[in-house]
């Protein structure tokens, strides 16, 4: 499984000079705003997305096909794939911290343009990144990357669709009705833990999925 895991990897290695040139855009631009939260989180989001590009290398070669006929499991696959996007999401978090200092060390900014709240925010990101895989990843073993696609718009209009109807008959949306600056400060006191609970167990949840899906699938 160690190899399936350096394979996913080894994706990263023709994309680290993009990587570079998107660091030193989100910079230029951060230093421009006179805010570095670009800065922080261009690099560790793409890190963390490269998981699902490793669904499009796989399909574009081949691989899961030539895999399944050496010694690898369906399911050391998906454990191997799901790992890899644990790790990237450690990863890419620490990336964005080790920015994090250099800016605050190097460019010595103000503190407007750079504070520990926006650590806080990548962390946030990174954890809607693995809600968003865990949503994806059992969907694309089912029906592969193309269809996929497909599935997945139908079911965002299906639910904006839902959700567009119900605001118009019950009128729940009531935007005057809310206290947005309650709901800021209790997002503010418990979203991360929150959303750290909710991502980790859809994310177990969509692991046993993947398994019961690819198990099914055929080639």
């Amino acid at each position: 499984m160690r190899g399936l895991i350096i394979k996913d990897a080894l994706t990263l290695k023709s994309t680290w000079k993009n990587l570079i040139v998107m660091l030193i855009g989100s910079l230029l631009l951060s230093y421009a705003l006179g805010n570095y939260t670009l800065a922080i989180i261009t690099v560790p989001m793409a890190l963390l997305t490269s998981g699902m590009n490793t669904f499009q290398t796989d399909e574009f070669y081949n691989t899961l096909s030539y895999t399944l006929s050496g010694p690898y499991s369906r399911m050391k696959m998906i454990s191997a794939r799901y790992l890899y996007t644990l790790l990237m999401a450690v990863v890419s978090f620490f990336v964005g911290t080790v920015i994090f200092t250099l800016i605050n060390f190097i460019m010595n900014p103000i503190v407007d343009a750079l504070n520990v709240d926006m650590l806080r925010f990548l962390l946030m990101l990174e954890l809607a990144g693995l809600l968003v895989d865990a949503i994806f990843y059992p969907i694309i073993y089912k029906y592969g990357c193309e269809k996929a696609r497909f599935v997945l718009l139908s079911i965002v209009m299906l639910l904006l669709g839902i959700a567009a109807v119900v605001s118009v008959s019950f009128n729940i949306f009531d935007m005057a009705k809310l206290d947005w600056e309650a709901i800021i400060k209790w997002m503010e006191t418990h979203g991360v833990l929150i959303l750290t609970i909710v991502s980790l167990v859809l994310f177990g949840l969509s692991y046993i999925l993947s398994i019961v899906f690819f198990k099914k699938r055929d080639f």
